[in-house]
C-alpha cells in the first residue's frame, strides 16, 4: 500500500522534525555519558521521556488534533527549561554547548507552533486570526 504525501506546510514539517530530532539528540548525548563514571541506566530517563512526548505531540500534529499545539507548547517551554537549567549546571563544556543548542531548538520549536501557518493546519484560521 503507497501512503499519500503528506500534505501540510514546510513550518508544521519543521516542528514535527524538531520535536522528534531534538529528542533523539537528546538520547545521542545520553548514550555518551553513559561512557561517564558513575553513570547508571536512569541516564535514559529523561531523554526516553522527550522522545515520547515529542512522539504524541508530533502524532496529534499529523492527525490535526487541536490540543496537539498546546500540547507541544508545554513540552517545548519544560524541555527547553530542562536545557536551560542543565547548561547552567554542566561541569563538561560540550555539554554545556550541547544543552545550549537543545534549548534553543526548543524555543523555536514553540515559536513554530504559535506561527500562522501551524494555526491553519490545526485550526483553519485565516490570516485575521
Amino acid at each position: 500500500m503507497i501512503m499519500a504525501k503528506w500534505k501540510a506546510s514546510t513550518e508544521v514539517k519543521v516542528v514535527c522534525a524538531l520535536l522528534l530530532g531534538l529528542g533523539l539528540a537528546y538520547v545521542g548525548m545520553a548514550v555518551i555519558l553513559m561512557f561517564a563514571p558513575y553513570s547508571s541506566p536512569r541516564t535514559f530517563l529523561l531523554p526516553g521521556t522527550a522522545v515520547v512526548l515529542g512522539g504524541l505531540v508530533v502524532a496529534g500534529l499529523v492527525l490535526k488534533m487541536r490540543s496537539a499545539r498546546f500540547a507541544g507548547f508545554g513540552v517545548s517551554f519544560l524541555f527547553a527549561l530542562l536545557h536551560a537549567l542543565s547548561m547552567l549546571a554542566a561541569e563538561l563544556f560540550w555539554v554545556k554547548i550541547a544543552s545550549g543548542i537543545l534549548f534553543a531548538g526548543y524555543i523555536y520549536t514553540a515559536v513554530l507552533l504559535n506561527s500562522m501557518p501551524v494555526k491553519r493546519h490545526l485550526l483553519g484560521a485565516t490570516n485575521d486570526a
